[in-house]
């Protein structure tokens, strides 16, 4: 049912979450001394407050010798307090810059994304299943966010783990060394888990990144659905795809929950046989002892919490492969820019031209011909004969196979965009409309086209009058997608759009096709005006589009059969006199 997309470049050896973070080392750089600092300073509290306890238990005053010197209890206290809330402000500083740095990597993901996709050529855009990019941008976007925010959290600790070891160590090596060691095999033994956590997360990406893209097919077909009566079939598909990623899930959230409890138990068990070995030891340090337990029992939270972030990351590493892979697959097939800036936009020239959408299945073969400036061309044939594929070529939205299009003798490739675009305009069978003010879809996001500017196209698109009779004007909202007009309104919209920019070439395809007879007859005279000033490619179904047309071509199987007037297509195009006897239009004698 779905479009198969686009294949995407494999991504090997690549670190790929050291790629998205590393623009902000020196946040980063800043996290992880700030992490370390308050993680040393709440060893120094613990390993504090253990010596307070015994002296108190002992009824001692002094407790010590803490870093070469004993210390009152009161000092002592006091300044375990001052350590404590330099603490808790480290940790706010971190929070703040964990923070900074996910939304920082969120924003520079959905740009890098967002103008790599829109930046590529208009097939690879094309050849995007419905919703990919709204997918990429939020939930795999989302699950990259995540990963960072992981990612700090890991760094936060690993630092403030490798900070209590380090004090550890200070207090007592030789405790604190059989601990690191079991807790060196602990990580070791966790491994495959995170490897099958890794490998079912991709599995999961995929399906969510299917759903996704049916979702957003179906969700556009509601008319058709409710037409046809198939509610319960596409009830059944969405509750299909609803269910394998629901299993997938589950497996990959199982995962993931069971390696903070295996952690931990085997983190207990390293502690415990610590324990053992000491008392077999016969290990008579007592204040040594209770400082490392306490450092040790505190550092199994950091460890655990360690060990959930290393799940976390293979689960959500997948989706920054995803990601990147999008992004090399658009970033690789940039829209040609052109530097050559022909004299005109005509004459538009097609030698030999060839193109095939894949090989060995041309849509057009050895197609020739020449428009010359403020010529109305037709163009007809069967469906499926290759007439959009043509219209998209004139455009240059898509390069020939083989041949070349031609703007006043230069190649089109040449050409550059920003110049052919501001004289050029399209509308299409479908009119597609943004959600907001009639003055923004006619402007549709281009500078420069004033208020007066806006009025004159609408009257040549004959839409003003429509326009002014609604409530405010150029300045009311239409709804979502311009939901609030008629198709012949939003078709005449859209040939005010096109008209806003002055353009010198304009193609329009099938612009009638869906229209009743009041709005196809405004279009007609709109475009009657147009002859002798634009040059018009007009794709037609409805042949009585065509009484306005110079010449007419006629495209069938992808080859151009015909090219002349009416007048020379009545004499030889078979397929022409068909189409005009079908439509009940007598041909002039």
């Amino acid at each position: 049912m779905t479009q198969a997309p686009a294949r995407e470049p494999e991504i090997e050896g690549r670190d790929l979450i050291g790629g998205l973070v590393r623009p902000y080392r020196a946040k980063m750089g800043a996290l992880a001394v700030v992490s370390f600092a308050g993680a040393l300073l709440e060893a120094f509290f613990l390993v504090l407050v253990s010596a307070v306890a015994l002296a108190l238990v002992a009824g001692e005053d002094f407790i010590g010798p803490v870093a070469g010197r004993t210390l009152e209890l009161w000092p002592a206290l006091v300044l375990g307090a001052i350590a404590l809330l330099s603490r808790l402000g480290l940790s706010l500083l971190g929070v703040r810059l964990s923070a900074h740095l996910t939304a920082d990597v969120t924003a520079a993901q959905r740009r890098e994304l967002s103008h790599a996709y829109l930046q590529a050529t208009w097939e690879v855009q094309h050849d995007a299943p419905a919703g990919r990019l709204q997918s990429l941008l939020t939930t795999f976007v989302q699950s990259a966010a995540q990963a960072i925010s992981t990612l700090t959290n890991a760094i936060v600790a690993l630092l403030s783990l490798l900070a209590f070891l380090s004090t550890g160590l200070f207090v007592d090596a030789a405790a604190t060394g059989a601990v690191l060691i079991a807790l060196a095999v602990v990580g070791a033994v966790l491994i495959p888990l995170r490897r099958r956590i890794k490998k079912r997360s991709r599995t999961l990406q995929r399906a969510n990144l299917d759903f996704a893209n049916v979702v957003s097919e179906l969700g556009s077909l509601g008319m058709e659905m409710q037409t046809f009566g198939v509610q319960d079939s596409f009830i059944r598909r969405i509750d299909e795809l609803t269910e394998e990623t629901t299993q997938t899930q589950r497996r990959v959230q199982s995962l993931t929950g069971v390696l903070a409890p295996v952690y931990m138990t085997l983190a207990y068990a390293s502690v415990l046989v610590g324990v053992a070995v000491l008392a077999a030891l016969d290990f008579g340090r007592l204040e040594a002892i209770g400082a490392v337990m306490l450092l040790m029992l505190r550092s199994l939270s950091y460890g655990q919490q360690l060990a959930t972030a290393a799940g976390s990351l293979a689960s959500q590493g997948p989706a920054i492969e995803r990601l990147r892979r999008a992004v090399d697959l658009y970033m690789n097939d940039p829209a040609s820019t052109g530097q050559a800036i022909p004299g005109g936009v005509a004459p538009v020239v097609a030698r030999d031209v060839v193109f095939s959408y894949a090989r060995h299945q041309p849509a057009l073969e050895h197609v020739s011909f020449s428009i010359g400036a403020g010529e109305v061309i037709g163009v007809i044939g069967p469906s499926g004969a290759g007439k959009s594929t043509l219209a998209q070529l004139l455009l240059g939205l898509r390069d020939p196979s083989g041949g070349t299009v031609e703007v006043a003798g230069v190649p089109m490739p040449e050409v550059d965009r920003r110049w052919w675009t501001t004289r050029v305009a399209f509308v299409a069978q479908d009119a597609n409309l943004i959600t907001g003010t009639v003055d923004e879809n006619i402007r549709f996001f281009r500078e420069g086209i004033s208020d007066e500017a806006l009025r004159e196209s609408a009257a040549r698109a004959n839409i003003l009058s429509d326009i002014e009779a609604l409530p405010d004007g150029f300045r009311t909202h239409l709804g979502e997608r311009g939901s609030r007009l008629s198709g012949g309104q939003r078709q005449r919209l859209s040939l005010a759009r096109a008209l806003a920019g002055n353009p010198e070439l304009l193609v329009l395809d099938e612009p009638t096709s869906a229209l009743d007879g009041r709005s196809e007859a405004l279009i007609r005279d709109t475009l009657g005006t147009l002859r002798g000033r634009v040059t018009v490619v007009i794709i037609a179904h409805r042949m009585s589009t065509l009484d306005i047309c110079d010449r007419i071509m006629v495209i069938e199987g992808g080859h151009l059969t015909a090219l002349g007037t009416p007048a020379e297509l009545a004499r030889d195009s078979e397929f022409y006199r068909k189409a005009m006897a079908t439509a009940g239009i007598a041909i002039a004698s």
